[in-house]
C-alpha cells in the first residue's frame, strides 16, 4: 500500500488513471476515508466512484487526510485547522510532482480546497466544491455554531466513553428520534469506525477553534469553480453554497433538489467532475429542478 510522509505524518494515498491525463485530487470529508468512500459507493449511498472518474480521462489522486483512514495522526488540534490541512495537500502534491491540479472536495475536503486556493492560487486549475461546510456569518455565527455543538458533543462523548460505546449511544438516540433500522445501523457503523485518539482533536481543531474560514476572503479566489449543494442539511447548509457563489468571481452554483441527488445519480456526478475538469461542456447530469446559476 502506498504511503508518503507529509509534514511529519504518513499519509495513505492512491493514484488511478493515465499520468498524462489532467490531474484531479479527491479530498474526503471529516471522519471519512478512501475506504469509507468505496464502502458507501458499494452500498449505493456514496456518489464518488474513484476508478470510474479516472476512466473518464483523468489522473486521480485520492488520499486519507491526517487522522483519517489508514493515515497517521498527530494529537495537536492545530494540525487539523483548515490552513494546516491545506498545507498537507500542498506537500502531498510536491512529493508526487503534481504542479497544478483540479481539486474536488466534499465537506471537510471542500473547506480544505478553499483554504488551498487562498494559500496557493497558482497551484489550482479548477475547484469542484461539493457540500461545503458551514461558515461563520455575522452577527450570530450560525450555522457554524450549531454544527460545532453537534460535533463537539460527539468529541466529548468519544473522550468520555470510547468509540464503541459512543457509537451505541448515538445509534440509540437516532433510533429514539425515529430513524429507520438501516439509518441507525449505518450511523453506528460510521461513528464506530473512527480512531479515538485522532478523531477528538480532528473534530475540535476543525470546527471549534478560531480562526475559521473567512467568507470575505473568498472574493480573492479567481479559480473557475463549480459549487454543488442542496437544501435541508444542517451539516452542509445551502447557505454555504450561496455564500461562495456570491463572493467568488468565477463560481457557478448547482443546487440539487435533495441531499440524496448525487448518491442516486453517481454516473451523473462522474460525468460532471470529468467534464468540468477537462474544460468540456457539462451536457448532462446537473439537477433538473434547480438549474445551474452562472457566475
Amino acid at each position: 500500500m502506498p504511503f508518503i510522509t507529509v509534514r511529519g505524518v504518513s499519509l495513505y494515498y492512491e493514484q488511478h488513471g493515465d499520468p498524462a491525463d489532467p490531474p484531479l485530487i479527491l479530498a474526503h470529508g471529516l471522519m471519512g476515508s478512501i475506504a469509507y468512500m468505496r464502502d458507501q459507493a458499494a452500498k449505493g449511498r456514496g456518489a464518488e466512484r474513484i476508478e470510474e472518474i479516472a476512466a473518464r480521462g483523468l489522473h486521480v489522486t485520492v488520499y486519507d487526510a491526517r487522522g483519517h483512514g489508514r493515515s497517521g495522526y498527530t494529537k495537536d488540534r492545530a494540525d487539523y485547522h483548515w490552513d494546516a490541512l491545506a498545507e498537507d495537500m500542498r506537500e502531498l502534491m510536491r512529493r508526487l510532482n503534481i504542479e497544478r491540479v483540479t481539486i474536488y472536495g466534499g465537506s471537510m475536503g471542500a473547506g480544505t480546497a478553499l483554504a488551498f486556493a487562498l494559500a496557493h492560487p497558482d497551484a489550482v486549475d479548477k475547484l469542484i466544491i461539493q457540500s461545503p461546510p458551514p461558515f461563520e456569518e455575522k452577527p450570530d455565527g450560525e450555522p457554524l455554531r450549531s454544527v460545532g455543538r453537534l460535533f463537539g458533543g460527539l468529541a466529548t462523548l468519544y473522550q468520555a466513553v470510547g468509540v464503541p460505546t459512543a457509537a451505541r449511544i448515538v445509534a440509540g438516540l437516532a433510533r429514539a428520534r425515529g430513524a429507520d433500522a438501516d439509518e441507525v445501523a449505518e450511523l453506528r457503523a460510521f461513528i464506530g469506525r473512527q480512531r479515538r485518539t485522532p478523531v477528538i482533536p480532528a473534530i475540535r481543531g476543525l470546527l471549534l477553534d478560531q480562526p475559521q474560514l473567512d467568507v470575505e476572503r473568498f472574493r480573492q479566489i479567481e479559480t473557475p469553480t463549480l459549487i454543488l449543494t442542496h437544501p435541508d442539511d444542517l451539516i452542509h447548509p445551502l447557505s454555504s453554497g450561496e455564500v461562495l457563489h456570491e463572493r467568488m468571481p468565477h463560481a457557478r452554483l448547482a443546487v440539487a433538489p435533495t441531499a440524496k441527488y448525487w448518491p442516486e445519480n453517481p454516473d451523473a456526478l462522474t460525468h460532471v467532475i470529468a467534464a468540468f475538469t477537462r474544460n468540456e461542456p457539462i451536457a448532462q447530469g446537473l439537477p433538473e429542478q434547480k438549474k445551474i446559476h452562472a457566475g
